[in-house]
Parts: structure tokens; sequence; C-alpha cells
């Protein structure tokens, strides 16, 4: 008879914990809630990689894996903060501008290229280098002097006012 009422309570204690609360998944985790926030440039394009939301880890990784794999961020559009800087090529006699994304310790800065309208004019429109700027474009790949480049194409820039 003992035995019949620990098999009997055993039973009651299954079906109790088997029956109660929300649907659960097969690891026995109800279903996570989840949430898409869309993030829009002042355009309205999406932006497919925010770095500006992310930690200096998740910087650091980010921007480490667009230059190791180029190709897998072809067309994707792009906002970035970084200290402004700019390059004089002798050989092509052009300027480059970059934004300089500092990691966290500030060992290890990592720099990426963008490109603006050609409304634009260097140095009138452009801020002082090492001044804080926040960039947005579609990241794009090219090659040159046998080297292979990465930049922000069709960028927009503004200067952070911290």
């Amino acid at each position: 008879m003992h035995r019949n009422s620990v098999i009997a309570l055993i039973c009651l204690c299954c079906a109790v914990l088997c029956s109660c609360g929300k649907a659960a998944d097969q690891s026995g985790n109800a279903p996570a809630e989840t949430t898409v926030q869309t993030v829009t440039d002042a355009q309205g394009k999406v932006i497919d990689v925010d770095l500006t939301q992310m930690s200096s880890t998740m910087i650091y990784s980010t921007v480490s894996n667009m230059m190791q794999y180029p190709d897998s961020y072809l067309g994707q559009h792009i906002k970035l903060s970084g200290q402004f800087s700019v390059y004089h090529d002798k050989g092509g006699d052009k300027y480059i501008f970059s934004a300089i994304i500092p990691d966290a310790t500030a060992c290890c800065s990592q720099g990426i290229e963008f490109v603006l309208d050609d409304s634009y004019k260097y140095p009138d429109d452009y801020p002082e280098e090492g001044t804080t700027i926040t960039v947005t474009g579609d990241f794009n790949v090219y090659d040159e002097y046998g080297f292979k480049y990465c930049q922000l194409q069709n960028a927009e820039m503004t200067v952070d006012n911290t």
C-alpha cells in the first residue's frame, strides 16, 4: 500500500510540473520574446551595422572582421564614430579621409576611410583632425597600389558635440 502511495504522489507531481506555465520549447524553456528594432539614418536608410551602439570589445571585433572579410560587408550601410583623420596621397594627389576608432585600451586603433559627396571641399567643409565624428555610409572595397582598401561610400558625416 505504501508503495502505491509513493507512485501516485510521483505521478501527481509530474502532472503538476508538466501542465503548469506557458508553452515551452523542446529544451523546457519558455519561448523568448524578441523585438527587432530597425535603425535608420537621417535619410531613412536602414543601418545594417551600427558600431555606435556596441561595446568597445564588439566594435574592435566587428571592425577587425570587416578588414579580414570585407566581402561579407559589401553594400551594407554602416554607422560609426571615431576621430577625424586626413591623409594626403601625394602619388594620387588626393586626400583620404577616415574615422579612427580606438579600442578599449587605445593601443590598437583602426580606421575606416569614408568618401563624402563632391559638394564637400577640404579643408573648408571638414573638422580639425582629432575631432570626434559620426559617419554613415555604404561599405565598399577597392584595389589601389596592389592593396585592398575598405571605405564607406555615399557617406554622411556629423561632428559630435561631446
